[in-house]
């Protein structure tokens, strides 16, 4: 199985905004973050609005020395927001020593100093190399989530859940689907054999792409992957569904009309298959649309929906995990 070179590295970041507390209704959540890289742009969200205005404003000011400010925020007319909840942001410089950690699956934890100010302090590289303090990797290595420690010293970001999405198919309905999946935490593989369409540059660059692979390559996914198929083949797209329909996945997808999936369906209880809960056959929402668009929309929309249980399930087998083994 070969897969194609598609990653392009962001620029470094050099000072971070993030979420460190919320309370009641607020249009962000603990654990998101915004960076100011090195050419000036800003990468991420805090939850947007005024409150934003003002967090850019912060991350686009230098300081003369390397401290972190902490910004508090009541979500009322004040701030030109009306949620009413409270947020609590904290802004801190990113030293170059640490800027392996913003890349795509790494995870970092911050200390407060002794002034009671938030600073990067340790990680995980995307590789498992770990750095920094001990005590606040110690945290991160306990943390399932954006947390705090039982001290409130420590504040963990681990890396998010991101359950394995394999589309089969680079055509136009496979690359809408890769295009709008790559902002919503999918780890996206997208396998097709046609040199034509098999294409980096029409793929987000998270995207890993598969142009040669054969029946034995695909291993059986985590138990929370989603696996859709769009490929350009009736008879592909059949044989895919035979090879997973007995695997447990989170979500199996085929793009289908009503008698394609009523032919794939009969096809399947001759063979003597059972017909499992996560087959959508045809997958996505009914009723949004057949362009590649609103295919995508419909897709994710749908994915979504089931996401949460799954990622959850996910979070609290990790937990356990690490219990177990006494860590």
């Amino acid at each position: 199985m070969k897969a194609l070179a598609n990653r392009q590295r962001p620029g470094r970041p050099v000072r971070e905004a993030i979420v460190t507390r919320v309370r009641g209704s607020a249009p962000t959540a603990v654990g998101a973050g915004m960076c100011l890289l090195e050419d000036g742009s800003l990468l991420g969200t805090v939850g947007g609005g005024h409150m934003e205005y003002r967090i850019c404003q912060a991350l686009r000011v230098p300081r003369s020395d390397a401290s972190s400010v902490s910004l508090s925020f009541t979500l009322g007319t004040a701030d030109d927001q009306c949620c009413g909840g409270q947020v609590e942001i904290s802004v801190l410089e990113v030293p170059r020593f640490f800027s392996e950690l913003y890349r795509a699956g790494a995870s970092r934890a911050y200390q407060r100093d002794a002034a009671g100010r938030l600073r990067l302090a340790a990680g995980i590289t995307s590789r498992g190399r770990q750095i920094g303090a001990p005590e606040a990797l110690a945290a991160l290595l306990r943390a399932a989530a954006p947390e705090w420690d039982a001290d409130g010293c420590c504040f963990a970001l681990p890396t998010p859940h991101r359950p394995a999405l394999w589309i089969f198919g680079a055509g136009h309905v496979g690359r809408a689907i890769a295009a709008m999946a790559r902002a919503l935490d999918f780890e996206l593989s997208v396998f097709d054999r046609r040199p034509e369409w098999a294409d980096p540059a029409a793929f987000p660059p998270e995207a890993v792409l598969v142009d040669a692979w054969t029946w034995a390559d695909l291993r059986t996914p985590a138990t929370d992957a989603m696996v859709l198929i769009v490929t350009h083949s009736h008879a592909m797209d059949y044989a895919l569904l035979e090879h997973f329909i007995e695997k447990p996945l989170a979500y199996l997808g085929v793009i289908a009309s009503r008698s394609k999936a009523a032919r794939f369906g009969h096809a399947l209880s001759r063979a003597g298959y059972d017909i499992p809960d996560h087959l959508h056959m045809p997958m996505g929402l009914p009723g949004l649309g057949k362009k590649p668009p609103e295919i995508a929309i419909s897709v994710l929309a749908e994915l979504l929906q089931l996401r949460p249980q799954k990622a959850g399930r996910s979070q609290k087998e990790k937990r356990d995990e690490f219990i177990q083994n006494g860590c």
